[in-house]
């Protein structure tokens, strides 16, 4: 790129990544997924610039998946069952992509991650998708932790949501304080 160093977008693109991420548990259900849907879409651009192709896709998927569920979630549907049973076979393959790197099944914990999240984003109780959350991106910290490319701002992002994850389950009056500012 012309002018632009690459990993400067690399950084800049997680660090916006880092900030949709924490504001998701900060705020209620709705826009919890459409900040997760933009959270996702930002760490596919970061991992897509750092050549992390399984990641980038599992990321664009995550997005794909919040965006249905919200267009469920906005009408006062559930989102059907078979659209979960599709996403977990495209987790599934996605996972199977990544292992290319053998890790004693440390490949396992991204397709355990992102089906969490599937749990997460289609759980209408807040408090139970937070602990969707915090499962979700303690996998995310282990697998990062053990592969060759690591993402640093991924790793500070979710330890970031498990900080603010136990924030507001632990004191429920900072997410309403934020609800009032947001209304």
């Amino acid at each position: 790129m012309d002018g632009i160093d690459i990993s400067i977008l690399i950084i800049i693109t997680g660090i916006i990544a880092i900030i949709f991420n924490i504001a998701s548990v900060l705020v209620y259900k709705k826009i919890l997924v459409i900040f997760t849907l933009l959270c996702n879409i930002f760490f596919a651009a970061h991992f897509f610039m750092m050549e992390a192709y399984a990641g980038a896709f599992t990321c664009i998927t995550l997005s794909l998946l919040a965006l249905i569920v919200h267009m469920y979630h906005r009408r006062g549907n559930n989102t059907p069952e078979l659209i979960s049973v599709l996403f977990i076979s495209i987790f599934i393959l996605t996972g199977n992509f990544n292992s290319n790197i053998d890790l004693d099944g440390i490949g396992l914990l991204p397709i355990l991650a992102a089906i969490l999240m599937l749990y997460a984003l289609n759980n209408k109780s807040i408090k139970t998708a937070k602990f969707y959350y915090l499962f979700s991106a303690a996998l995310w910290i282990v697998y990062d932790l053990n592969i060759p490319i690591i993402s640093w701002e991924n790793i500070a992002s979710q330890v970031l949501l498990i900080i603010f994850t136990v924030v507001t389950l632990l004191f429920p009056n900072v997410s309403r304080q934020i609800e009032k500012k947001i209304n």
